[in-house]
């Protein structure tokens, strides 16, 4: 994908070290027709006969816009298989599940992602992807109407009802999950905000981190909702794509665990990258769906940072259309300018939903005195203050003040990673 800023132009007299995504050495070439494959050997038309005639419709779990997830081909691929190996149907019903976590988004955007995920028409000629479904619904994590308990956790109600659920996402590193993906959609997506919350709370424990599952107890609390789903009587299905430049370049099928055990050497290999000592510029490009908000965005900070030298350069270049986004982490960041105080704050009070991207920002800033930049036209200049970082508007300024703050092109390592988003940089 390409950046919407050439930085090695604007930076002309730094030797700039690029850092992409690596494509896959054993690439799937991920068609609608291939993910119907990989779900056919996993055995999911033998799963669909199972549930065939039953009271509950099968459910098709997708994630809402804010994941680069190929949701439709995902769908064209699950009906292509069911209209290939059982055409009678055998009274199969279904509905569609978004899995929007805690994200807000309105009718508008809610409808213009249904329109993308269901498109117009299978490709078999069976009629339109919206035809197939009985109902859509939408996760709402603050709709106690709508949800149920299973073991610790509540869920969207339909998620309690011991059915067949088939679920699609992206799987690329996460900053403190260790590692997205299906697993993670039938989860975290569609649970209610407490047990989101309850959850995230050990994003401030420093066992979580980017590609790191064994011992990460974010990880291990979704891996413990799995167990819950499963043992509650539902049947759970996982499609894992693996994006890159906006395309599914490989795919995995099967159980929740088994798809992402599956997934990770190939996400480990094309997302991970380390750089031989530690950087003293670091240009974090983020792009879409992850540049759409500061909330998104700061995944760019985190997924970069351990590769910057103590009281180096962080510039972000995102978007970020919609501002700021969830902004929840900025009550924290405007009460507490530095980490101790934000520390103490979240110690006093108990943790809420963002406290950990304050935190974090916090010791960036504070304890390692990283000086923080954010290149996008869409945030106001107000926020410096409150972030403790330069806002740009434009690539000119941007660069200036790097030049500034740098000192020397010749005696500064300078890393531009060209999709900070997910590649997770590390310093040997």
């Amino acid at each position: 994908m390409a950046s919407p800023h050439d930085w090695n132009a604007s930076l002309a007299d730094f030797d700039l070290e690029a850092v992409s995504p690596t494509p896959p050495t054993s690439a799937v070439v991920v068609t609608p027709v291939a993910m119907a494959e990989l779900l056919e050997r996993a055995g999911l038309v033998a799963a669909f006969e199972r549930h065939a005639g039953t009271a509950v419709p099968i459910t098709l779990v997708v994630n809402d816009a804010h994941r680069p997830t190929d949701s439709h081909s995902f769908l064209t691929a699950v009906f292509s298989l069911l209209d290939a190996k059982l055409p009678s149907k055998a009274g199969l019903r279904f509905r569609l599940l978004v899995a929007s976590g805690t994200h807000v988004d309105d009718a508008s955007e809610r409808k213009r992602h249904e329109a993308r995920v269901l498109g117009t028409d299978t490709g078999t000629g069976a009629g339109t992807l919206a035809d197939r479904f009985e109902s859509v619904a939408w996760n709402d994590a603050d709709d106690a109407q709508q949800q149920t308990t299973i073991g610790d956790y509540l869920f969207h109600e339909w998620m309690g009802q011991g059915g067949l659920y088939i679920a699609c996402g992206s799987t690329e590193p996460h900053y403190f999950a260790g590692v997205t993906g299906a697993h993670k959609t039938l989860t975290v997506g569609v649970m209610a905000r407490a047990s989101i919350q309850a959850n995230h709370a050990h994003a401030m424990d420093t066992r979580a981190g980017g590609l790191v599952l064994d011992g990460n107890p974010v990880h291990e609390g979704i891996v413990a909702a799995v167990t819950a789903l499963v043992h509650s009587g539902a049947e759970l299905w996982c499609l894992n794509q693996l994006v890159v430049d906006g395309e599914a370049a490989a795919a995995w099928a099967g159980a929740p665990l088994d798809a992402l055990a599956a997934a990770l050497p190939t996400v480990r290999e094309v997302f991970a990258h380390s750089i031989s000592a530690p950087a003293d510029v670091i240009i974090a490009t983020v792009h879409a769906p992850l540049d759409r908000d500061l909330y998104q965005a700061d995944k760019g900070i985190k997924n970069t940072e351990a590769a910057l030298a103590d009281g180096g350069i962080l510039l972000v270049d995102a978007a970020c259309t919609n501002g700021v986004g969830i902004g929840h982490f900025l009550d924290l960041l405007r009460a507490a300018q530095d980490y101790e105080s934000a520390r103490a704050i979240v110690r006093q009070r108990g943790y809420r939903l963002g406290d950990h991207k304050a935190v974090r920002l916090r010791a960036l800033t504070d304890r390692r005195r990283i000086r923080l930049a954010i290149l996008s036209p869409n945030l106001d200049a107000s926020l410096e203050q409150v972030l403790g970082a330069r806002i740009f508007a434009d690539i000119d300024t941007a660069s200036r003040w790097i030049r500034q703050e740098a000192g020397d092109p010749g005696a500064t390592r300078a890393v531009w990673v060209k999709d900070a988003g997910n590649i997770t940089l590390e310093s040997a």
